[in-house]
């Protein structure tokens, strides 16, 4: 229901109706707009943080973090379209819970050296601010590796 609506105008009626409950349960389980809204965009994040670590899981090497960082993003915003475009319309970009997972996916990136932490937080950025454009584009994962493997120094 809020992919097809703006997520910032949809009332706790609209999404009682769809659930089939009562408003007053939506109210109880969720407070205000804003719990309706945290409570979307974690769930969001947990999926998308799942793509990503499923294949961050099976690799050791820098690069072969970055390719599965890239592929696990360009994954989840292909096959879950409207979940992105929840997160993104609802401001989930600056959620604590994105927070996380995005210091996560630097340390990852960055390998233990120092000097790739604003390397890798950059990528990161990079990544998660313009996936969504390059997916409606039909850009490969493939074309979006070499400019972030330059800005990592990794093969």
């Amino acid at each position: 229901m809020l992919s097809e609506h703006d997520p910032l105008l949809v009332t706790f009626e609209e999404v009682a109706l769809a659930a089939g409950v009562s408003r007053a349960l939506v109210h109880t389980y969720l407070g205000d707009r804003r719990g309706l809204l945290d409570a979307v965009q974690v769930r969001i994040v947990g999926r998308m943080d799942t793509w990503v670590g499923q294949g961050l899981g099976r690799v050791t090497e820098p690069a072969d973090r970055l390719r599965a960082l890239v592929g696990g993003l360009f994954g989840f915003v292909t096959d879950e379209r409207d979940g992105w475009s929840v997160l993104i319309a609802s401001g989930g970009l600056d959620h604590p819970a994105l927070h996380g997972v995005r210091a996560r996916w630097t340390v990852a990136l960055a390998d233990g050296v120092p000097d790739q932490d604003v390397a890798a937080q950059a990528v990161v950025a990079s990544l998660l601010l313009g996936v969504g454009g390059w997916v409606s584009r039909g850009i490969e994962p493939a074309n979006v590796l070499g400019p972030l493997q330059r800005a990592l120094a990794v093969d």
